[in-house]
């Protein structure tokens, strides 16, 4: 996927187990020499791992590498209007 201006990537989930494999996709897709690690293979859903401060540590490295590759004049991360909606957003709309 090409990151795209007021484009989502995923919608209606804040859980880790959901939007870790989706980012980290989009991460390999976009910039695969990106520092980002990323354990391969992914912990089986039952794992404590997906609760814990390293997996949230694991989203905030992704969402920051994915925000690097930003269309000009937007930012990646959860739109103002419903923070379950991820993708790339016009930092214009923000300020309004």
């Amino acid at each position: 996927m090409k990151p795209e201006k007021n484009t989502s990537v995923t919608h209606a989930t804040l859980n880790t187990r959901d939007l870790v494999p989706v980012f980290a996709e989009l991460v390999r897709e976009i910039n695969p020499q990106a520092g980002v690690r990323v354990p391969d293979p992914l912990p089986s859903l039952e794992n404590p791992w997906w609760d814990s401060d390293d997996c949230c540590d694991l989203l905030a490295d992704l969402i920051d590498e994915l925000d690097r590759h930003s269309p000009e004049g937007c930012y990646f991360g959860a739109h103002k209007g419903d923070g379950s909606d991820f993708g790339w957003w016009s930092i214009e709309e923000v300020q309004e």
